[in-house]
């Protein structure tokens, strides 16, 4: 009995449209979940060593969110320090948020309106 096999590709042309139709689903999806967002301050520590980030999200609610990142000098990775999903001290538009570095570069506090709100300590 003789059996004919069909030589395989890695990537067939004839799904090419259903490939482009699953991108663009992709794309759409991650679109309307990623809500907006942007830089709000980026600073350097005072002896360089470390980088620190604070991102603003605004969501449909209209409140901001907002996200602390750092990373070490010559990395290229950014990792999270604290996730504040919403702050009801104040109104969202009287908001003044910013990071201020401590003068030996081992403690970050994130600052609402010159009050600070929350620090983080980094280990030597």
């Amino acid at each position: 009995m003789k059996q004919a096999y069909t030589k395989r590709t890695f990537f067939d042309s004839r799904k090419s449209g259903q490939l482009a139709f699953t991108v663009f689903v992709i794309f759409i999806a991650y679109k309307i979940l990623t809500p907006p967002s942007n830089e709000t301050v980026r600073l350097t520590s005072p002896d360089g060593s470390k980088t620190v980030r604070l991102r603003t999200f605004f969501y449909y609610d209209n409140q901001p969110s907002y996200k602390i990142y750092y990373r070490e000098t010559g990395k290229k990775a950014w990792l999270n320090l604290l996730y504040l999903p919403v702050y009801t001290n104040s109104p969202p538009e009287m908001h003044q948020p910013d990071l201020q570095w401590n003068t030996t570069s081992d403690q970050i506090d994130f600052l609402i309106n010159g009050t600070s709100i929350w620090y983080h300590t980094f280990p030597d």
